[in-house]
C-alpha cells in the first residue's frame, strides 16, 4: 500500500510541476484571447494538485505514525 502511494505522491508531484512550467510558458502569451481563462484554469488546477499532495504527504505520515 505504501509503494502505491509513494507512486501517486510522485506523480503528483511531477504533473505539478510540468504544470508550473507550462504556465511559465503561457504567460508570455499574454496577446491570446483566452489568456486570461488559461491562466486561471492552470492556477485552479495546480492549486488542486498542491492539496492533493499535501492530502497524500498526510496520509503516508498518518501510515507511518499507526505502524509505529
Amino acid at each position: 500500500m505504501n509503494d502505491v502511494l509513494e507512486q501517486r505522491l510522485a506523480a503528483k508531484k511531477r504533473d505539478l510541476e510540468n504544470q508550473q512550467e507550462y504556465f511559465r510558458i503561457d504567460m508570455k502569451n499574454i496577446e491570446q484571447s483566452n489568456y486570461e481563462d488559461n491562466a486561471i484554469n492552470a492556477l485552479l488546477y495546480m492549486k488542486k494538485l498542491k492539496t492533493e499532495i499535501a492530502e497524500l504527504e498526510l496520509v503516508m505520515q498518518l501510515k507511518n505514525t499507526n505502524e509505529l
